[in-house]
């Protein structure tokens, strides 16, 4: 038996829907680029997120809202979506663009490990820019933690892997965390951050979702993805479709 409340990550994405979540919180990542567009919308003073696993969706629910009320985002294997306003790119959103705003947005990978989290107690977005920040209301839960990566195209992914362990990290720094037990996926995460922590611009330009974004130019996205500890914002999913908010 595995004490409890225990911390575990799901590496592969196609383990996510067999997953067991129930009463456990959730913590979703896709670190390049969708968890870490949503913390930046959010920061930026973006109302709400709202996500959708196909272009369609997206374009529907804006059709649905006043003129002027929403932002639309979303790629597919890195490129925007013709007609949407913007990519999936976290350097863009900016009050201007996204402020008092709803993002609807649509990715490649990450809008699904959302919807699959959203089994779980609670379900939280986590990225490098928020990790001390998620990990303070993990252990405020105080819940079992599960540890949902988005992966790249069906794979493992090594930036996300880095999240999960950057969290952990700042979890096991805080007060009161004496009760969590790291289970063997878990410190594979946390070793795999010691390792990298410093030198993590190097490693996300070399895994397959930072490699391909350098090679579409999108460099400034790169850069907010690898900044640590720059907001105090959690997005939490809540709703079916889902819904996420800054609490």
């Amino acid at each position: 038996m595995i004490p409890q409340p225990s911390v575990s990550v799901v590496f592969e994405p196609a383990a996510r829907p067999s997953a067991d979540l129930a009463g456990a919180t959730a913590v979703v990542i896709d670190a390049i680029r969708a968890t870490t567009t949503i913390v930046a919308a959010l920061a930026a003073g973006c109302r709400e997120c709202l996500v959708f696993c196909t272009d369609a969706e997206v374009r529907a629910e804006a059709r649905r809202r006043p003129a002027g009320s929403v932002a639309t985002a979303g790629e597919r294997l890195g490129l925007r979506i013709d007609g949407l306003d913007f990519n999936n790119s976290p350097s863009v959103m900016t009050p201007g663009n996204v402020g008092g705003r709803t993002l609807l947005l649509t990715t490649t990978n990450g809008t699904q490990a959302v919807h699959d989290g959203m089994k779980a107690g609670a379900a939280l977005i986590a990225a490098m820019p928020n990790r001390r920040a998620v990990a303070r209301r993990v252990a405020a839960l105080g819940r079992r933690v599960v540890f949902l990566p988005a992966g790249t195209v069906g794979t493992v992914s090594c930036e996300d892997t880095l999240v999960a362990g950057a969290v952990i990290e700042a979890l096991l720094e805080g007060p009161g965390v004496k009760g969590f037990h790291l289970e063997d996926s878990a410190r594979v995460a946390l070793a795999a951050w010691g390792g990298a922590k410093d030198r993590l611009g190097e490693v996300f330009r070399q895994t397959w979702g930072g490699a391909c974004i350098v090679n579409l130019g999108l460099d400034a996205d790169l850069a907010v993805c690898v900044q640590v500890d720059t907001t105090d914002v959690v997005p939490v999913v809540r709703g079916d479709p889902p819904v996420i908010v800054a609490e």
